[in-house]
């Protein structure tokens, strides 16, 4: 039985746990009906990390004599390289999008001779008719529906730029806000410790997975060029996206070409080979050159990765899936560095072992 003490505390617990799962409902439903403006600024939030990272990367690269680039040529320059993969992003999208949707019926009408064939055995005919299942299986719809998810992200590229600017400029201010509003020296150096941690962690999840989603890319355009996949570009700008969303990115950068394969060629040999060139090739990138690379730097669970992808998707869509986990991440390391919060942040971490991060620059030990 428990004492008088635990007694009188379990209200308490169960008032704090009720308080606490209100918040999070009308944080929640904040972040949904504010979405028009959260979603570009945390995608700026996601572009001025990306941009300190490469900043960072170039500023380490040294040429004769010791001598480094400059930080505010590493910035230019960050800032040009990732404009102008941007643009050459855009243009191989727009540019697939008239071809991909005029060939799209001669895609449907091949794939309802296949459908047709492959259910004539089982006599199906009549239960599911193959008008059915071609409503299931409607490829212009697909292609469409990616499409508009695209447009959707680019027609948010100018208010995302405009964030991304004023976050640029307003960086040199941000250790004057920080010494100002930090009560004492204490607290100071504690949310100083945390900042950096995030910094280092999520800037280095960000350029890990720039780095891995281009090589996806560039290899699935030269996969899907060797078995002469249509739209092979246009897939490896598409791997290249989808690569940024955990798990199931890679999934979809598999099953979509190797269908438009089948469909394409309507041989079941070419299309297994397809699949399983682009399995072994995610399967490199995602089970060996990431984690190489990445190590155990952010350290979250696979089972809490899928959750914060499936909550975000369903509070802001694709791009929340795109952020979903560089959100999880500060979370954690945040949650990390409090005595009453270090449990959830044990939970949520895959090995259930938080390092104490980075102070100063230099891991602690």
């Amino acid at each position: 039985m428990p004492s008088s003490p635990e007694k009188a505390r379990l209200p308490v617990v169960a008032s704090s746990v009720s308080l606490g799962f209100l918040v999070l409902c009308v944080v929640v439903y904040i972040l949904n009906v504010a979405s028009a403006i959260m979603i570009p600024f945390m995608m700026a939030v996601f572009v001025w990390y990306l941009i300190n990272a490469m900043a960072r990367g170039l500023g380490k690269v040294v040429f004769f004599k010791n001598t480094q680039i400059p930080r505010p040529l590493c910035f230019m320059a960050a800032i040009l390289l990732l404009v102008l993969g941007m643009m050459d992003v855009f243009e191989v999208i727009s540019h697939n999008v008239s071809i991909v949707a005029r060939e799209a019926p001669a895609y449907q009408a091949h794939l309802s001779e296949m459908l047709t064939g492959l259910l004539a055995p089982f006599h199906l005919e009549q239960q599911p008719t193959i008008k059915e299942l071609m409503g299931y299986l409607d490829i212009g719809a697909i292609m469409a529906a990616l499409v508009k998810m695209l447009s959707g992200i680019a027609g948010k590229t100018v208010v995302v730029m405009f964030y991304t600017g004023f976050l640029l400029y307003e960086q040199r201010f941000f250790n004057k806000k920080l010494s100002g509003m930090a009560a004492n020296a204490k607290t100071e150096s504690q949310v100083r410790k945390i900042l950096f941690n995030i910094d280092i962690k999520v800037q280095r999840y960000i350029w890990v997975k720039t780095l891995m989603s281009a090589l996806a890319g560039i290899l699935t355009l030269v996969i899907l060029s060797l078995w002469r996949v249509d739209f092979a570009v246009f897939w490896g700008v598409i791997a290249f996206i989808l690569n940024f969303i955990p798990y199931v990115g890679s999934l979809l950068s598999i099953i979509l070409p190797s269908a438009i394969a089948m469909v394409q060629f309507g041989d079941g040999h070419t299309a297994l080979g397809v699949l399983a060139s682009l399995a072994v090739l995610h399967g490199l990138i995602g089970h060996m050159l990431d984690p190489m690379l990445m190590g155990e730097n952010l350290n979250l669970s696979p089972i809490f990765i899928i959750s914060s992808l499936a909550m975000w998707e369903m509070i802001w869509g694709v791009p929340g899936m795109f952020l979903s986990i560089p959100i999880l991440a500060a979370i954690m390391i945040t949650l990390a560095q409090f005595h009453r919060t270090r449990p959830i942040a044990i939970l949520l971490s895959k090995t259930g072992v938080i390092d104490e991060g980075y102070v100063q620059g230099k891991k602690p030990g």
